[in-house]
């Protein structure tokens, strides 16, 4: 009589290990599953012990009829690598398909597609480790990203076979989610479905999750722009705190860089009468090319100092710096660094809203008179000029606009038509 599986955990170089008894596999054989943390590999221990109990008392009081049924069809899967489980799920498969497809022959091509598919997937979790693997060119925010759909999202679903993975499974995992957080995870998912479909490994069918739907995140509400007098606010704001800060800062709100770009610019990347963003820097990997305002050089020429082309525009500690800046002048914002005198001060301004700067630039444009043909380059925007005008048309007097313009470094006022 065979022993009982003890489905312990133990640790390893490459994580916590879990064998998974063939009976509970996908692949019908002895696997094993690695986990970063202790807890991970003992709550999956545990759900894998539950499993086997329970299949075990089901098993315990099958008819004498199905039990027959059982045998006979064990032997007649003898050497086929497929376990009764396995059998049962391509029947139903098949049935599934046989009802959705208009004829027979298709039925038949699209479930030899998917059983030739499954013969030749892997686990989820293998699977993954593999592309991760070879994703080492990937920027640190992007493989976080991933790590964050495909590790920890998926952990559930890691030792199924990629190739039995359905909709509904990942529906479930993303159950709860905010519009922002699904549109993400559906991104990374399907890069990695389209990479794992893929020959030579072919380990899934790349149009699996085509039914997963996209929210709709293109609200206006989404976009939020700065008037004059928060404008002002940031800007002293970084004044006190820095001329890298206030240079930061200057470069988003009168050019429209984006709150992620600035980091990767240096003092290089700005000539006499423009912003040069290459891919190295641009949220696509697109060039741009972003012109000086009046109010920008004077920003630039009053902080500048003797900073070197190489030298990043940014000040160190920038997330923590950017942070301070905007509770100091009035957003509801954990700043770790800020200062008694800052917090005895209750914010005044509401909750920071993403990329407000680079936002306000662009409305300013469109309402002083700037064609959207002519912003389209300067600011990357993939919806072109139907997403400018959706967005920032009409958002901002041209009074207020103006208004902005004129504001410049150390209080003084920009002489703007």
């Amino acid at each position: 009589m065979s022993r009982n599986p003890s489905f312990t955990f133990k640790s390893t170089p490459k994580g916590w290990l879990v064998h998974v008894p063939a009976s509970l596999s996908d692949t019908g054989k002895l696997s094993r599953r690695y986990f970063a943390t202790r807890d991970g590999a003992k709550k999956f221990a545990k759900k894998l012990r539950s499993g086997y109990k329970a299949d075990g008392e089901k098993a315990s009081v099958l008819p004498p009829r199905m039990a027959d049924d059982a045998a006979a069809a064990t032997k007649m899967l003898k050497g086929t690598g497929l376990t009764l489980r396995d059998a049962a799920r391509e029947v139903a498969a098949a049935l599934a398909i046989l009802g959705e497809a208009g004829s027979i022959q298709e039925a038949v091509l699209a479930h030899r597609a998917r059983h030739d598919a499954r013969l030749a997937s892997k686990p989820l979790g293998e699977a993954i480790e593999i592309y991760m693997a070879s994703r080492v060119k990937l920027r640190p925010s992007t493989k976080k990203s991933y790590e964050s759909t495909l590790v920890k999202l998926l952990e559930p679903l890691h030792a199924r076979m990629v190739a039995d993975i359905k909709v509904l499974d990942i529906e479930t995992r993303l159950k709860g989610r905010g519009d922002t957080s699904r549109a993400t995870h559906i991104r990374n998912l399907r890069a990695f479905w389209r990479w794992a479909a893929k020959m030579p490994r072919e380990w899934a069918l790349d149009k699996a999750l085509e039914a997963l739907e996209y929210p709709r995140l293109s609200d206006e509400n989404d976009i939020e722009i700065l008037n004059a007098g928060q404008v002002k606010a940031l800007l002293q704001a970084a004044e006190l705190h820095s001329p890298a800060a206030a240079a930061s800062y200057a470069i988003s709100v009168f050019a429209g860089i984006r709150m992620n770009e600035l980091p990767k610019l240096v003092w290089g990347d700005i000539s006499e009468e423009s912003i040069e963003l290459d891919k190295r820097v641009t949220k696509k990997a697109l060039r741009r090319n972003t012109p000086l305002c009046p109010t920008l050089k004077a920003w630039l020429v009053n902080t500048r100092g003797d900073a070197k082309d190489t030298d990043p525009i940014v000040p160190k500690n920038w997330v923590e710096v950017s942070k301070l800046v905007r509770r100091r002048a009035g957003w509801n914002i954990v700043a770790r660094l800020a200062p008694d005198e800052v917090l005895k001060v209750a914010p005044s301004l509401g909750k920071w809203k993403a990329n407000a700067p680079s936002h306000t630039c662009a409305s300013v444009q469109v309402a002083i008179g700037t064609s959207l043909k002519e912003l389209i380059f300067s600011f990357g925007h993939s919806g072109g000029v139907e997403l400018l005008r959706r967005h920032y048309v009409r958002r901002l007097a041209k009074k207020e606009a103006l208004a902005i313009l004129a504001i410049g470094p150390n209080g003084s006022k920009i002489e703007v038509a």
